[in-house]
Parts: structure tokens; C-alpha cells; sequence
């Protein structure tokens, strides 16, 4: 398709980088969308978000922000509170939405409400796991609020368990003071990914990462050992299902902009199973919700320029 260019110079301040795990990845993605923004022609400013943002906003008026923050404070709702009181357009999903789909413990409880199967989820204190199983092996460990794949685990035996346990403590990447973690029933089968952009447009990746999982290294520091599968290889009927699956999820968190679904297709029942639903995807080169706009027609630019003319005081 023929690239858009902006009419007007709009003033965009992206933000990025931030307090959490996810910093390094807002950085990089960051990057992407400012040069994206400036060959759109766009006014672009850029600021290295912190809990001062308001004045930031203050200081330099712009028309729009471009929330490009990953994990906890970005895309949480504590960032979305700023920038709802700034009372400038802001992208991305708001306030609720965000806070509800980062604790992936409501989130779930919320989707099986709604007729999703979703893996049995317990959460419990890291010390509670010493000597303890919640469920047999092979099980998941998780932050309930971290992105990217940060702090997760697939767990299959005792000593994995305690090495995990005594990682976590030592990084922090809890951000619980109590070091709570989502212990998850383990769904062997194709990672699908389903990207929505808008309230129509969606479509779905399959994933086949080099480790265990789509971890942190494979999704942003593999150089290409993670095969992305466009169209996944599943029946029609199958990428129809999961695609309607992600659509479904982003109405009912009541998402805005772009978000991204993560799904597993169970092996022995032949059911997708969600596992998150993400509202501030990367915008890497190797992230998946571009990869995918792009085998659907949309170019990087053209996405970027959606999700500015998007933006809004939720």
C-alpha cells in the first residue's frame, strides 16, 4: 500500500523507557516508532517517562501521546491516570482496560466468566512453594504483572523450582513486596498469537521459539531462531477461531488501539486456551503485532500512523 503522510505536524511526545523490567524493550521500541513518526512528518519529542510526566506534558504541549512504555507504571493504568489528568489524547488502551489486563490473575478469572478456557491458575507467596507443589509437573510460574515474558518459568522438577524461586528474590522481578507469583497449569501445543488493531482489523501468528517458550530472549535477542509462521499451520476453521478468540478478548477488557492475545492450542483437546492479552505489544523489528499488520498490507508506517489518529482521552 502506498505509504501515508500526515497533512498536518502534529507534536508527538513518545514516551518510553520507565521503571520497569521492560525498560530496555520501551527503549527499543521507542526508536522504531519516533523514526516511524518523523518519516510520517510528525513533530516528535521524547521523553524518558518517570512520575514527574505531568510537568514534561506541561512543558512541551504536544497534541498526542505516544505511550510506547512496556510492563509495570506504562501500561498498568498508573500511567494512563497522568495522562488521563493531562487531558491530552494519549494511545493505547485506558485506564481500567490496562490495569486489568496486566493482573493476569483477574484478567483470567474475567475470561473464563466469558467462555474462554484458561489454564488453572493459583496464586500463591514464593515461600509457600519451598517444599510444596500447588499442582504436578509440569506447571508455570509467572509475575502476575510483568510483560514480555520476564520471571516466567516452566517448572518440571524440584531443582528448577528452587533455582527459580531463588532468582527471583535475588533480581526482584516480582514487583510484589511479598513476592507473589501466578503458579499455571502447563498447555503443551502451537503458541498463537492474535493481533488486534482497531475493533476489525485482526490477525494471528504462530510462533516456534528456540527455548522452551516464547521467552524474553526469544522474543527480542534470538537473531532469528524464532520462527514466526504467518498464517499459523492450523485449519482455516482453526485461525478463524482463534482470530474471533482475540477480537473477543480485547471487547471484553475493553481495550483500545492495538493489543495482543497469546494463545495455546492444546495438543490432547484441540482447544485454544488464553493465556494474556497484552495492550502495549512491542513495536521491535522482531515484534509480532507489526510482523503480522504487515502480512495483512499495513507497513509499519501506516500502523504507527493508525494508532497516532487513534489516540484519545479515554
Amino acid at each position: 500500500r502506498r505509504q501515508i503522510a500526515s497533512v498536518s505536524k502534529k507534536k508527538i511526545m513518545v514516551i518510553y523507557g520507565g521503571i520497569s523490567a521492560e525498560r530496555e524493550i520501551s527503549i527499543i521500541s521507542s526508536k522504531e516508532i519516533s523514526k516511524a513518526l518523523k518519516r510520517l512528518n510528525y513533530e516528535v519529542i521524547e521523553v524518558d517517562a518517570d512520575p514527574g510526566l505531568l510537568k514534561e506534558i506541561n512543558f512541551h504541549k504536544p497534541d498526542i501521546v505516544f505511550n510506547a512504555l512496556h510492563g509495570t507504571w506504562g501500561e498498568d493504568g498508573e500511567v494512563q491516570k497522568i495522562l488521563e489528568n493531562s487531558k491530552v489524547p494519549y494511545t493505547h488502551s485506558g485506564i481500567a482496560a490496562s490495569k486489568l489486563a496486566m493482573d493476569k490473575n483477574e484478567s483470567g478469572k474475567i475470561f473464563i466468566q466469558n467462555g474462554f478456557s484458561h489454564p488453572n491458575s493459583i496464586m500463591c507467596n514464593l515461600k509457600d512453594l519451598i517444599g510444596n507443589d500447588p499442582m504436578p509437573y509440569p506447571y508455570v510460574i509467572k509475575p502476575n504483572d510483568n510483560g514480555s515474558s520476564v520471571g516466567v518459568a516452566i517448572i518440571t522438577n524440584e531443582l528448577e523450582k528452587n533455582e527459580y524461586i531463588q532468582g527471583i528474590i535475588s533480581s526482584q522481578t516480582c514487583s510484589d513486596e511479598k513476592n507473589k507469583v501466578l503458579v499455571q497449569e502447563f498447555i503443551e501445543g502451537p503458541e498463537v498469537q492474535v493481533a488486534i488493531y482497531g475493533n476489525d482489523q485482526v490477525g494471528s501468528i504462530e510462533i516456534v521459539p528456540k527455548n522452551k517458550f516464547y521467552d524474553y530472549e526469544s522474543k527480542y535477542f534470538d537473531n532469528g531462531a524464532t520462527k514466526h509462521i504467518i498464517p499459523p499451520r492450523i485449519e482455516a476453521n482453526k485461525i478463524k477461531e482463534v482470530n474471533e478468540l482475540g477480537l473477543k478478548a480485547h471487547k471484553i477488557l475493553n481495550c483500545k488501539g492495538i493489543t495482543r492475545s497469546d494463545f495455546i492450542l492444546d495438543n490432547k483437546s484441540g482447544i485454544f486456551f488464553i493465556l494474556e492479552i497484552n495492550t502495549q505489544p512491542g513495536m521491535t523489528p522482531t515484534s509480532l503485532v507489526p510482523e503480522i499488520a504487515k502480512y495483512h498490507g499495513v507497513s509499519f508506517d501506516n500502523l504507527i500512523d493508525w494508532i497516532v489518529k487513534d489516540a484519545s482521552i479515554n
